[in-house]
């Protein structure tokens, strides 16, 4: 059985994805999916490159994004423990969490992903950026 769980942010104008992307570093979350490994995506094709290949992955999404094209790459959330994709999509106006397989859930409903926990980290990278819609999502 299939989960979807995404977080959306809508922002009034466009949005450079690396201006979000440095936001979320200098918050802590790590542009990586593996210790060794970087995970990213161009126009829907998911790439892997060591770790020592960020420029090369950050210059292949901005060459996609340029030509219009949706990126994105895989995070590991401030906590260390918690990964999820952030795809910048082609409207340049929104951008989507993804929260991969190991899901944070809440505490005393573990059925149910802490979805306001990952908003919250989402946000406050992101809370001066003019966004207009925010939405949270969990379809099983």
């Amino acid at each position: 059985m299939s989960r979807d769980v995404a977080i959306y942010l809508e922002f009034k104008h466009d949005i450079d994805f690396m201006e979000v992307l440095d936001r979320l570093a200098r918050m802590g979350w790590g542009l990586l999916r593996e210790e060794d490994a970087i995970w990213y995506m161009t126009d829907y094709d998911w790439k892997i490159l060591p770790l020592d290949g960020l420029a090369e992955a950050k210059h292949d999404m901005r060459t996609s994004y340029d030509a219009g094209e949706a990126v994105g790459i895989t995070t590991r959330l401030p906590d260390g423990e918690t990964f999820a994709n952030v795809l910048f999509n082609e409207d340049r106006t929104s951008v989507s969490l993804i929260p991969l397989l190991d899901y944070r859930t809440i505490a005393h409903m573990p059925e149910f992903i802490d979805l306001g926990w990952y908003l919250e980290k989402f946000l406050t990278a992101c809370r001066d950026l003019p966004i207009v819609r925010t939405e949270a999502s969990d379809q099983r």
